[in-house]
């Protein structure tokens, strides 16, 4: 039986996108490659990746391979799936499962990822062509999809699954499968499966570019329960770890095949536990491998001077602190325990350690007023002042899946429509922006946004001027050591996009 495995090209708005390797496909078509099935790849994005043209009516940028060239590069397969991460893309995506009926009319069509696990019936719902949405976990429950598709048994027999029963002409969810426990197990990601070597040659990833990078995990899971979070819908609050060794033999080995150099954590919380992070760095340290390393996102529970210098120390260059709000009561409502005093002491501890501090902070969220978006003010002030590098400014979003989507949903603030997941692009879009505020209008909050963002720029570039002039330097050069820099990159090649496209 053969399988087909399909990534989407990339979408964005003016603000550009990350064109970055993804690492959940690339794990499936390990499992069902191990599973003795013969699996084909086809990473949309990375096969045409400086491909980029203007769509819907010219608001939106598409990166990668066009819908029409799949006639050729789709080989005939028994079931295609498709990875569906982020909800904004649903549109776009749903669009590209029809194209591909309309190519293989016989195929079983399968999708997965985060958003098809917060809302599976939805999508069978909304994308008729789909037959069967994987929940959660694909390494172990999709091979026995595709087992049970061979031996032509039930599919009530696959758990972790939603299917359309076509005798019965309704929707069958079965139960959730269990997580993988022993992660140790789970076969490294094929990167051999995808033309890696077109975003490593770019040094395509989430951060400062670093040289030639790849995303790694060292546990999955996350035992915290951010209400504004869709994680815990995808993975469960318990939290699974790899051993270091494993980890760091996994880095080893990308090194010497791809001649890796950088690698980012893509953790839902890398710091939990204080001697698993020191056993990480100690094992990076001493294989020596000259690599450098990042944290996209991390809570900082867990996190001081110390356990940050030997993080430096390893390789790791940049921190991204997700303190959200400086407001304590703002904070006991999402479910964060921590405190604004806390979140100043660790960005001195972080810069102290030597390494480039970003802090990611939300505006709009349940229950913010003006004073509390004071409060985080303040916070972002006082982290201009000692030198906190960097901040991301979003407006609140309700993702699918997390818990306040669910409750926004019942209580009618939300409903599941095209212009809901397009609206979604807006959160990192300066011109534009979404509220589910009782308290902003959407022009308020956007305006508050460019506020705060501005502000703490022109502190930090006023108490810290060097700063400025190597900004200035890198973005004529077209060098970025600042995610800053990297955003202005991307946006200006998003402005050239749009302007040959009026041509």
């Amino acid at each position: 039986m053969n399988v087909t495995l399909i990534r989407p090209p990339a979408y964005a708005n003016i603000m550009g996108v990350q064109r970055v390797p993804y690492l959940g496909i690339v794990y499936v078509a390990t499992s069902v490659r191990e599973a003795g099935y013969q699996v084909d790849v086809i990473d949309m994005c990375a096969e045409d990746l400086d491909r980029a043209e203007v769509i819907k009516g010219k608001k939106y940028v598409v990166y990668g391979m066009p819908f029409n060239a799949l006639k050729k590069r789709l080989k005939h397969s028994d079931v295609i799936g498709f990875t569906i991460m982020f909800s904004q893309d649903w549109t776009f995506n749903r669009e590209l499962i029809r194209y591909v009926r309309e190519l293989y009319p016989e195929s079983i069509l399968v999708a997965g990822g985060e958003h098809i696990t917060a809302i599976p019936e939805y999508c069978l719902d909304d994308c008729l062509e789909l037959d069967v949405c994987v929940i959660g976990e694909g390494e172990e429950v999709f091979p026995k999809l595709l087992r049970a598709i061979e031996s032509g048994d039930s599919f009530s027999k696959v758990p972790g699954i939603v299917y359309r029963d076509e005798n019965e002409k309704r929707l069958v969810s079965t139960p959730r499968a269990e997580r993988i426990n022993d992660v140790n197990s789970i076969p490294w990601p094929a990167w051999d499966l995808i033309p890696i070597e077109n975003y490593l040659s770019r040094e395509m990833h989430y951060l400062i570019q670093s040289g030639r990078t790849l995303p790694i995990q060292s546990s999955r899971g996350c035992p915290y329960k951010c209400t504004f979070c869709s994680n815990e819908n995808m993975w469960g609050i318990r939290r699974y770890k790899r051993d270091p060794k494993v980890i760091v033999n996994e880095m080893e080995y990308n090194v010497n095949k791809y001649k890796v150099t950088n690698f980012v954590f893509s953790d839902l919380t890398l710091a939990v536990n204080k001697n698993e992070l020191i056993a990480i760095c100690n094992e990076i340290k001493e294989r020596k491998l000259g690599i450098t390393w990042q944290v996209p996102a991390v809570r900082a529970d867990a996190l001081d001077y110390d356990i940050l210098k030997l993080m430096n120390e390893s390789g790791c260059t940049e921190v991204q602190f997700a303190f959200e709000s400086g407001s304590k009561k703002i904070l006991d409502v999402i479910k964060k325990s921590r405190s604004p005093e806390g979140s100043i002491s660790l960005i001195r501890a972080g810069l102290a350690a030597g390494l480039n501090i970003t802090v990611n902070i939300i505006l709009g969220l349940p229950g913010e007023g003006y004073r509390e978006i004071f409060q985080t003010y303040l916070l972002v002030m006082k982290g201009a002042f000692i030198g906190l590098h960097e901040i991301n400014v979003f407006p609140f979003m309700v993702y699918p899946g997390s818990t306040l989507f669910n409750k926004f949903i019942k209580e009618g603030k939300v409903k599941l429509t095209d212009e809901y997941f397009l609206k979604m692009f807006f959160y990192i879009d300066p011109t534009r922006a979404v509220s589910f505020s009782d308290k902003f209008s959407p022009k308020m909050l956007n305006f508050l946004r460019i506020f705060v963002l501005a502000s703490f720029y022109c502190v930090a570039f006023i108490s810290h001027p060097k700063r400025i002039v190597q900004t200035i330097i890198n973005t004529a050069r077209g060098v970025s050591t600042t995610k800053l820099e990297v955003v202005l990159k991307r946006v200006g090649k998003t402005v050239r996009i749009y302007m040959l496209n009026k041509k």
